[in-house]
């Protein structure tokens, strides 16, 4: 008899554990917790930059800003090998289906914008290529990763991995292998102590390889 209650105890206290909802964070304070050490850095690496650059800007030195990009790329070189970044905590801003019917290659694809702890964004965007507007880092449409991005909100946390996308991906005769991005500008940066930018001014395309909800 005395096997028999132990038994039913255990199976209860099975079934509780098997109903119990486990939340994802809600907040950038929570998903912190989430973040792997290079997500961190790559934000340690961005705060320096956005700092230095805006004193740059300030002194009004076209050289040293140049100085200071270039080192900024050759320290995500040194961090994202190939441009690989992997389980990084993000948080979604907008998942939008692109009609452009005079590019079949991108029509019905979905674009998709994150934003990382430090403020900046990464996903799919658009640059100005001779005059014409092309897309970059779209996510296939119906693909495994069009599936799941289907499935979250604006404000909801993501773990996702992939790639940074650089210029010459866009016109192979460039000779920047810059990460493709939509640059922080003077009036962005007129403020020092501003080292967060919530509003998606600095934007770098990536291609999303894998991506599934925080909660």
């Amino acid at each position: 008899m005395k096997h028999i209650k132990l038994f039913f105890i255990a199976l209860l206290f099975s079934c509780s554990l098997n109903n119990v909802t486990v939340a994802g964070p809600k907040t950038w304070n929570e998903a912190m917790n989430y973040a792997s050490i290079q997500q961190k850095q790559f934000c340690d690496l961005t705060d320096n930059y956005i700092e230095d650059l805006a004193k740059a800007i300030l002194g009004r030195n076209e050289i040293k800003q140049n100085k200071i990009k270039k080192q900024r790329q050759e320290d995500l070189d040194g961090l994202l090998p190939e441009g690989i970044f992997k389980d990084w905590i993000v948080k979604t801003v907008s998942i939008k289906q692109i009609n452009d019917q005079k590019n079949k290659s991108v029509d019905g694809d979905a674009a998709v914008v994150f934003e990382l702890l430090c403020g900046t964004q990464i996903g799919s965007g658009q640059f100005n290529i001779d005059g014409e507007l092309k897309w970059g880092a779209t996510i296939k449409y119906n693909s495994r990763q069009y599936r799941e991005i289907s499935k979250l909100s604006n404000g909801e946390f993501a773990i996702i991995s992939g790639t940074f996308q650089k210029i010459n991906d866009f016109a192979p005769s460039k000779k920047e292998t810059f990460y493709a991005s939509r640059p922080l500008t003077n009036k962005d940066l007129e403020k020092i102590e501003n080292s967060r930018y919530g509003n998606g001014d600095e934007l770098f395309l990536a291609y999303i390889k894998y991506v599934a909800s925080a909660n």
